[in-house]
């Protein structure tokens, strides 16, 4: 083997341990709120991403801290794989005031801005005329990124999408 040959295998080794490492991590975390959800502490309904995982990590490896992330009410898989804090979202679960929107959102609604994880929304597709109005205004200001949104299965709906577009 070449040395530009086993470069690149070991940088794809070590992309490949990376996904799984995000993909596990979100499986576990889910798993763990499963778990915990039937003490009724937890102060919202709990949508989980579990069997979603790929989707978010697949897709946001390829953003940027600057692109921005708008998501559904099984957010969580996004919220993580955007890199959202994981004690500012389980403190939000729990409607601490040091959660993501001040333990007043939930599991439906969280938020980390400095991460680009716009939000989320329980309405599916709620989030379509938020993520297409962020994408409209980065390109009348010139910046150089993107707006990603997962609307989650029943979407589109033209109601939503005809005059957004």
């Amino acid at each position: 083997m070449t040395s530009q040959y086993q470069q690149l295998l070991l940088e794809a080794e070590t992309e490949l341990f990376s996904i799984y490492t995000q993909l596990l991590r979100i499986r576990k975390i889910e798993e763990s709120i499963a778990e915990r959800y039937s003490e009724w502490q937890m102060r919202c309904p709990v949508h989980l991403s579990i069997g979603q995982e790929a989707i978010p990590v697949g897709i946001s490896m390829h953003l940027s801290r600057e692109d921005h992330v708008y998501s559904n009410h099984r957010s969580h898989g996004h919220y993580f794989a955007k890199g959202g804090s994981l004690k500012k979202m389980i403190a939000e679960l729990y409607g601490k005031e040091t959660g993501c929107c001040g333990g007043r959102g939930g599991s439906m609604h969280l938020i980390d801005l400095e991460v680009g994880f716009m939000g989320s929304t329980p309405i599916v597709g709620g989030t379509v005329p938020l993520a297409v109005g962020d994408a409209w205004s980065a390109v009348l200001k010139g910046e150089k990124r993107v707006s990603v949104i997962y609307f989650g299965d029943g979407h589109p709906h033209p109601v939503h999408n005809a005059p957004t577009i």
